[in-house]
């Protein structure tokens, strides 16, 4: 695998990632060996937009034993709170699914945060307005 070094964090990432949008449909079991071979491959970043909550819980137990090893985005605004994909521009929603989504990936922080939903300029302006952005 190649890296590369974020010249603003100086993280070394894996020039291949990995996208969990669909990885809760192959189950726990299987997605959890899904996930730890692409670790095993040398992927260290992992995008968390996933298509369902069901994903978080297979990254958390794929790759609790080494958070520290490996790189995760969580999207603000993909809202995870009710466990099934919707999404919001509200902080307190997106506090709570953010809450949900650290719980289930069995960590407490985020390493890359993604603005989500930025369909229109209005969208913007709500998440500078209410909070989110900052």
């Amino acid at each position: 695998m190649k890296y590369r070094t974020n010249r603003r964090t100086g993280d070394r990432i894996s020039e291949i990632g990995m996208g969990t949008s669909c990885i809760f449909e192959a189950g726990q079991t299987e997605g959890v060996k899904v996930v730890q071979r692409a670790f095993e491959g040398g992927i260290n970043y992992y995008d968390l937009a996933g298509g369902d909550g069901a994903v978080f819980p297979i990254i958390g137990e794929s790759l609790s034993s080494v958070r520290r090893d490996v790189f995760f985005q969580i999207h603000f605004g993909a809202d995870y709170s009710n466990g099934t994909y919707g999404w919001s521009l509200d902080l307190e929603t997106i506090k709570r699914s953010i809450d949900r989504q650290l719980t289930d990936l069995k960590t407490d922080y985020i390493d890359y945060g993604f603005i989500h939903c930025q369909d229109e300029l209005a969208d913007w302006e709500t998440y500078q307005a209410n909070g989110v952005y900052e």
